[in-house]
């Protein structure tokens, strides 16, 4: 049940990311330590929403897809912010947030063994 309440939040996460993002048009996502401006601007902020989105669905249905695309994007994320505060200084908010994350994704490692594959086993016809 653990894993369907972190898909809620997910969920969650994502829609305010979007509500976000639509109450503030101006706002530009930091990735690496840089801003989009222009069509690849919006692209790089709503696909934050949109990943928290599918992960959240996947976690619900406890998807082996979502544990590894929630691995991918738990390390990108990570790699963009500590390299966002090597370009633009250090911020004690935004590293309590790295920490936290990481934290979190240790305990979704522990829990692996939940996600189960999108594909139903093959089953021989032998009897």
């Amino acid at each position: 049940m653990d894993i369907r309440v972190l898909g809620i939040l997910f969920v969650i996460s994502g829609v305010v990311d979007f509500i976000w993002i639509v109450s503030y048009p101006d706002y530009a996502l930091k990735v690496f330590g840089t801003t989009f401006s222009g069509w690849s601007g919006e692209l790089v902020k709503y696909q934050h929403p949109l990943i928290h989105l599918a992960i959240g669905y996947g976690f619900w249905y406890k998807r082996k897809w979502a544990f590894y695309t929630y691995l991918v994007y738990l390390t990108l994320a990570c790699l963009s912010e500590i390299t966002t505060q090597m370009v633009q200084g250090y911020h004690p908010t935004r590293t309590t947030m790295v920490v936290i994350s990481l934290l979190f994704g240790f305990y979704i490692v522990w829990r692996r063994n939940v996600f189960r594959s999108s594909i139903a086993p093959y089953r021989s016809c032998e009897s």
